[in-house]
């Protein structure tokens, strides 16, 4: 059930806290949010003027993710009947497109 997919997305997201521009990520059952930093260490954050969470979704949008931005934190809320592969694909593509854009 839900739990279980929390769990997988849980361990998904792990990963995510090693990349350079996270500063944290944070997780509720199957709602997370990845926030973006400028720099890891003093979570320093971008300008808000750069709109690097808008830049991130409309990336994950041309690979066929619609997620939206609080800010510079990615706000993950899938639904409830989501599959593990489909988790999969969308924490990837999410991962990506944070490398794609902030590389």
């Amino acid at each position: 059930g839900v739990r279980i997919k929390a769990r997988r997305l849980r361990g998904l997201l792990r990963g995510f806290k090693k990349m350079a521009h996270v500063g944290d990520v944070r997780q509720r059952g199957l709602m997370a949010g990845v926030e973006l930093v400028r720099d890891k260490e003093t979570k320093k954050r971008f300008a808000p003027a750069l709109r690097i969470g808008h830049k991130v979704c409309m990336d994950a949008r041309e690979y066929g993710l619609i997620i939206r931005p609080l800010g510079d934190t990615i706000v993950l809320m899938p639904p409830l009947s989501i599959t593990e592969d489909e988790l999969i694909k969308m924490t990837a593509i999410i991962g990506a497109s944070i490398k794609r854009v902030l590389s």
